[in-house]
């Protein structure tokens, strides 16, 4: 087959792999990348997200070993009467999105109501604010950003800047901003040191919830090492809680909502 030929199908092929996943396009191959594997060549808004562990079984793209169409999350989650509870919104990444996340652990728990939001492994402060919307009857809005902008050297005055916009987007009555997880990553393909980068981050966002007069909550501190690593076998990868760990999360970010909607 002449080598033009050879191209133009190896193109087409490639071409056919790709998936539209959350808005980005996520080209799909058999190889298996690194937590720092990603198309995006800076952290400009819009570019397309890191992603970690892909791979395509049956076609399928897969994050961090789960299919990426299951870390996409939005509008209002829960079922059964719910008169009475907490209503919240969402803004998120992986930490919230994942199927174990701690908001799924909340999902069944009929004192809480998430009544809308947006959620995207792998996006950072401004993808999300470009995604979400108001939620309207919201009590609180539980803002969980910042590990992707830390991954991806954007600097932290801009990812405050993102969720102060958020914020004012979404409109609910209360704002609770979550602090960063802990991390076992010391670089990134960006030239970050995610886990000193995580701390820096975590302190601006409390500095940042003091001066507008919402709630901050660390819901990691039990996980949390002096370094800002995870504690020994509180995470499967470095970088997100074990299902484990995502229940005492959750138990933390519950108290938490609660205090905030006073």
């Amino acid at each position: 087959m002449p080598r033009t030929r050879r191209l133009a199908l190896i193109a087409s092929v490639l071409t056919a792999a790709c998936l539209v996943a959350g808005g980005s396009v996520v080209l799909v191959s058999a190889r298996t990348a690194s937590a720092e594997s990603s198309t995006v060549s800076d952290a400009a808004p819009g570019a397309p997200v890191e992603r970690t562990d892909v791979r395509a079984p049956e076609g399928r793209a897969v994050l961090g070993g789960v299919p990426v169409a299951r870390q996409v999350l939005s509008g209002a989650l829960g079922s059964g009467d719910r008169s009475g509870a907490i209503t919240f919104a969402y803004a998120g990444d992986s930490i919230t999105a994942r199927p174990d996340s701690w908001l799924h652990v909340l999902e069944p728990d009929r004192r809480f109501h998430a009544v809308g939001g947006y959620a995207h492994s792998g996006y950072r402060a401004d993808q999300v604010l470009h995604e979400i919307r108001p939620v309207p009857g919201a009590d609180v809005l539980v803002v969980e950003l910042g590990t992707n902008d830390v991954n991806q050297a954007v600097p932290t005055a801009r990812t405050i800047r993102d969720v102060d916009a958020l914020v004012r987007e979404v409109g609910a009555e209360h704002t609770l901003v979550v602090a960063g997880p802990p991390s076992d990553r010391t670089s990134s393909r960006w030239g970050a040191d995610r886990r000193a980068g995580q701390l820096v981050l975590s302190r601006a966002l409390e500095r940042d919830a003091t001066e507008h007069g919402w709630s901050y909550v660390d819901p990691f501190v039990a996980f949390r090492r002096a370094d800002g690593a995870w504690v020994r076998g509180s995470s499967p990868d470095g970088i997100h809680g074990t299902a484990a760990t995502n229940v005492v999360v959750a138990r933390a970010m519950a108290a938490a909502i609660t205090e905030a909607a006073r």
